[in-house]
């Protein structure tokens, strides 16, 4: 099959508005009904099938089909789990594709038109595409060697009761055509954590290559649970060399420090105050913050697979130099605020997958333009979000330097557990890749107890090889 790509020409004043524009793929706008996820699966069979043309013929247009007599027909539980568990980790397109219910096989179970049961396959493989995608780095140089594969092992696939095409269990003598609540098992390698794929329909068919014979076939997305979500949301499978000081957007090694002024912004960085006037025990004057210095210290950091714990020092020039620990955890996606049940657990896995879980991190990488975060780090809407990166990049100004293409982060979040001076909302982080926070702008209440927007900005800082 040939396929012709026609190009139009036309004039300047022949372009559509930006109103006329169509705002949805195109294969989406001429199958209405189908949803967005079923839309993708359609463009990505479409592409593969350019792809696969184009590696016989040498040149693009062709459109070549998978040879369905090299794919296995799957009749056992046993053999299912195998196939879906090697799909999912060797990212084989064409066998994905097969597990899931071949159209012509829906159509005459339910007795439906071809297009409608098409329609109805790709919205099923559309709803489990985040688990497709979730196995797949999003950039190939930061999966580990063997992906998920060397991380995960196979369990084994668990079927629900055998049912009627009405519904019902079947009885002893009726014909099982589907199956309801059925589980992959997964176990992660390194430590005693099981996941769960789930997969709420499976259908025991005729084969459409091989009528003769009954499959198990895919009929519904297949939906990964939440510990699964979270440890790939995290980054856990990714290689552990990210976590390096060199490579992490956040330099995190023990040694590395940042002193930053503090000042009221209303009335500018000429008010600074000496610290030195606090050593001779000076008090801080009305307007002005009570610390007019902070040193951020990394003391220490351990090591845990593919997370680290890294223990941070706040020192306050104040009166009382204040001095306040905290711990964060590290991974390759996210910085989570760590408390002390976190820090007792902190090698037991299946404890911090449940505790990522509900917490808000106080970093969730790649930062982005626009980019909003809450429980988790899941990508909220404004309203629910606890931290929102503002939509444009942003040049700094420090006695440190000038810093260019800084993220500045809304939020205080966990924040406020890190430091006796971060209590209020409102706080505002410009962030540098590489190098850390270079400003913060926060309210907090002067020596008389009113409320001053203050600023800290860098004046120096170490960072080590």
């Amino acid at each position: 099959m040939w396929v012709a790509l026609v190009l139009g020409v036309g004039c300047a004043g022949d372009e559509p508005s930006g109103e006329d524009r169509p705002l949805r793929p195109l294969v989406y706008t001429e199958h209405p009904d189908l949803t967005p996820e079923g839309a993708a699966v359609r463009e990505q069979r479409l592409l593969r099938q350019l792809r696969g043309g184009a590696e016989l013929s040498g040149g693009w247009g062709r459109l070549e089909e998978p040879d369905a007599g090299e794919l296995p027909l799957i009749d056992d539980e046993e053999a299912l789990g195998r196939a879906l568990f090697e799909a999912l980790i060797e990212r084989n397109e064409a066998l994905w594709d097969h597990l899931f219910i071949a159209p012509e096989s829906y159509a005459e179970l339910v007795k439906v038109s071809e297009d409608r049961a098409r329609e109805f396959v790709d919205v099923q493989m559309g709803g489990a595409l985040a688990t497709w995608e979730s196995f797949e780095p999003s950039r190939s140089s930061e999966g580990a060697d063997g992906g998920l594969g060397r991380l995960l092992e196979l369990q084994g696939l668990e079927l629900g009761e055998g049912r009627t095409i009405q519904g019902p269990v079947a009885g002893e003598d009726e014909e099982v055509v589907q199956h309801w609540g059925n589980v992959l098992r997964l176990r992660y390698a390194e430590a005693d954590v099981e996941f769960e794929l789930r997969i709420p329909r499976i259908f025991r068919v005729p084969s459409p290559h091989d009528p003769t014979r009954k499959v198990l076939v895919l009929a519904s997305p297949v939906e990964a649970d939440r510990r699964l979500q979270t440890l790939v949301a995290l980054g856990l499978h990714l290689k552990p060399e990210l976590l390096r000081s060199r490579e992490y957007p956040f330099p995190l090694k023990e040694g590395n420090f940042w002193r930053y002024r503090r000042y009221n912004k209303a009335l500018g960085q000429d008010e600074t105050v000496d610290p030195l006037d606090f050593a001779m025990g000076g008090q801080a004057a009305a307007g002005t913050p009570r610390a007019p210095e902070v040193i951020v210290e990394v003391m220490g950091v351990e090591q845990y697979g593919t997370w680290r714990l890294v223990h941070l020092m706040r020192s306050y020039e104040d009166a009382d130099f204040t001095r306040a620990h905290e711990r964060w955890v590290l991974t390759p996606r996210r910085i989570y605020y760590c408390n002390s049940r976190c820090q007792a657990n902190i090698d037991d896995l299946s404890y911090l997958l449940e505790y990522f879980e509900y917490q808000v991190p106080i970093f969730s990488f790649p930062l982005e333009p626009g980019q909003r975060w809450g429980r988790a780090g899941l990508k909220v809407g404004s309203d629910a979000a606890s931290f929102s990166v503002d939509e444009s990049w942003h040049h700094v100004e420090t006695p440190a330097g000038g810093f260019v293409g800084a993220y500045a982060i809304e939020g205080t979040g966990p924040l406020t557990l890190s430091s006796p001076y971060f209590k209020l909302p409102g706080q505002r982080r410009y962030v540098v890749p590489g190098r850390g926070v270079v400003r913060r702008e926060l309210r907090e209440p002067d020596a008389g107890g009113q409320l001053i927007d203050v600023v800290e900005e860098l004046v120096e800082y170490r960072i080590m090889p």
